[in-house]
């Protein structure tokens, strides 16, 4: 049976419980986070969701509160917005007070936002020393399984420190930490589990100090991350959207291609997502909707199968 691999990398549990009495501090984390991407102060979350309501609050949302989400937004974002203020999509989603802007799988959607939108950049593997905050918003986030396939984990970067440290705090005051991740994990053998973890996740935010071992775990492997994700891209780069600029220090976990094969073809050969919807944005701010192809590059995907991918792309279009 082929292998098939999805958007994103698997998490890998028993790395997780491997790292775990390393126990170093969330401020530790934090530290080598800041010298990785000096341009920002990070907050560890403990996942993109919980990052996501915590900007929010930041921001002084509140029920009364629209906030512009993305086309397609996915339940996990739609749920971590109704927590705090009132979610606003369509085409009015952008006059709304403020606005959470997807760069979907990696690519700068919008370069000129509002100085108070929160970039959503939960599958964008950086290069060490990348400027952050690319459309100028006032935050970023990422989610640490999608980019590094880590159990759990997410990145609020902050502008400012102070900004920052009223975050750490009030993540300290929601709790959370071992029981909601045990929760996670337990999802790995007992599916169900996922939907109780999903239903308390947004309300918390903290990180015990069992889950951070495996951060500081990944990061080590962040450089090895980044050169094979590199070699993806230039492999199947000829084959990208031809409006896309070729990624130099965000990079994709996914690169949308256009139709080149039946959808039932691509999900034969182990792209399982099968097609999906890509937002475009034009030089003037224009959006538009294209479906795509979406090939996954990250750190699960090996380089052959991407060759012999190109190889049968090339073949249906001799």
């Amino acid at each position: 049976m082929t292998q098939g691999y999805f958007l994103w990398p698997e998490s890998r549990v028993l790395r997780a419980i491997v790292s775990a009495p390393k126990l170093p501090s969330v401020d530790k984390v934090e530290r080598k986070l800041r010298e990785m991407f000096p341009s920002g102060y990070p907050v560890i979350c403990s996942s993109g969701r919980s990052a996501i309501v915590l900007s929010l609050v930041a921001s002084n949302m509140s029920r009364s509160d629209f906030v512009g989400v993305f086309p397609y937004a996915s339940h996990c974002v739609l749920d971590a917005v109704s927590r705090v203020a009132t979610p606003l999509a369509g085409p009015t989603s952008t006059t709304a007070a403020l606005r959470l802007v997807y760069h979907q799988w990696g690519f700068v959607q919008e370069k000129c936002l509002p100085s108070n939108s929160i970039e959503d950049c939960v599958d964008t593997l950086c290069v060490p020393g990348a400027s952050l905050f690319p459309g100028g918003g006032r935050f970023e986030i990422w989610s640490l399984p999608k980019i590094l396939g880590t159990t759990s984990g997410g990145v609020l970067w902050c502008r400012d420190a102070r900004t920052a440290e009223a975050i750490r705090i009030l993540r300290n005051e929601r709790g959370g930490g071992i029981s909601p991740w045990l929760l996670r994990l337990f999802a790995k053998h007992y599916p169900k589990a996922y939907y109780y973890w999903q239903g308390v996740e947004g309300n918390f935010g903290y990180v015990s100090c069992l889950q951070t071992g495996e951060y500081l775990h990944a990061f080590q492997n962040w450089e090895n991350v980044v050169s094979d994700r590199l070699k993806k891209i230039d492999v199947i780069w000829p084959y990208a959207i031809k409006t896309l600029q070729k990624p130099i220090d965000r990079l994709p976990s996914v690169i949308p291609m256009p139709l080149y094969l039946p959808e039932n073809t691509l999900k034969e050969i182990g792209v399982i997502s099968g097609y999906r919807t890509f937002e475009m944005v034009n030089d003037k701010g224009v959006h538009s909707m294209e479906k795509v192809a979406p090939i996954p590059i990250h750190q699960d995907v090996p380089v052959n199968w991407l060759e012999k991918l190109v190889k049968g792309i090339s073949k249906c279009n001799g």
